[in-house]
């Protein structure tokens, strides 16, 4: 069995240097083949890539088709029986994509894996979360996950709450380190994954469509370890920025697309509340920013 690796490039030649280098060093116990996506990079000539990574296959598009479209690039010459999505600015510790795909070529229930990413500095990265939901939502408004246990809340959230050095199946996981088989691209339109974003929760809708299209499970687990430089590929922009006008966008138009209208208003109207609940002045910045947020998208 061979693994398609797809890593795509924006402007990071030296992250995606050493995340090619640390593939190289690190995987010894699968056959695998690299496809590298340049995205219109304007940094430098992506065939330098080729000049010092002979063996790996580069794509160049002469357009900037973000993180879905340019996977999809990738994909759609791929030849391996598994896909691994992986971002530009991550490194290898270990053999991790062979750990990886003996794990989902074991457990055939697995739809989609992801590993144990960690900052340079040993801690765990979030990398595994819940839908948004109105019920999560009116749970913090509504203070009911004071009666609950602490156990039962990290069962229901997931995120920042879970312990790392523990597998779980969960809803969504990042898109930094996603593998799948290949098979399930055909319960996709198209047999492509959804480019509905450009870049951001496009992971989300792909854990969602293969959940509710398959009767496969999205799971993490612990044992292969990757160094993720958060935002390596999006340096110099403002998290908040992001959140704002990337994250909260399609955040919207996913509940919209999966839930409806109604519920997706409802949705943030409590997210509004409970901000204003916690009465501090950046969480009432926060209101306000839902607020606006909610009035724009009334008067498209």
């Amino acid at each position: 069995m061979m693994v398609s690796i797809i890593i795509i490039n924006y402007n990071t030649y030296h992250l995606t240097t050493k995340c090619i280098e640390s593939i190289y060093s690190k995987t010894k116990n699968c056959k695998y083949e690299i496809i590298l996506v340049d995205n219109a990079s304007s940094e430098c000539d992506p065939h330098l890539f080729l000049k010092k990574f002979p063996e790996i296959n580069l794509i160049i598009s002469s357009t900037n088709t973000g993180f879905a479209g340019g996977n999809n690039l990738g994909i759609a010459v791929a030849m391996g029986d598994y896909i691994l999505l992986l971002n530009s600015d991550t490194e290898l510790v270990n053999d991790a994509i062979s750990i990886a795909l003996q794990k989902i070529q074991d457990d055939s229930n697995i739809g989609v894996l992801t590993a144990q990413l960690i900052y340079p500095d040993g801690r765990s990265q979030a990398v595994a979360g819940r839908f948004p939901s109105l019920k999560k939502e009116l749970f913090e408004f509504l203070r009911i996950y004071k009666f609950e246990s602490k156990q039962k809340k990290v069962e229901r959230m997931h995120g920042d709450l879970w312990d790392y050095s523990k597998p779980v199946e969960t809803d969504w996981v990042w898109g930094t380190f996603f593998m799948f088989n290949k098979k399930i691209l055909k319960d996709f339109p198209n047999n492509k994954l959804h480019e509905d974003f450009f870049m951001y929760f496009e992971d989300v809708l792909w854990c969602y469509h293969i959940q509710r299209h398959t009767s496969l499970s999205i799971n993490y687990i612990p044992e292969p370890i990757i160094i993720h430089h958060l935002s390596g590929s999006s340096m110099n922009v403002d998290s908040i920025d992001i959140y704002r006008t990337k994250v909260v966008p399609h955040e919207y138009a996913f509940l919209k697309m999966t839930k409806g209208i109604v519920y997706t208003y409802l949705y943030y109207l409590i997210k509004m509340f409970h901000q204003i609940t916690l009465r501090k002045k950046d969480n009432i910045n926060t209101a306000v920013f839902y607020w606006n947020f909610i009035k724009k998208t009334l008067n498209r």
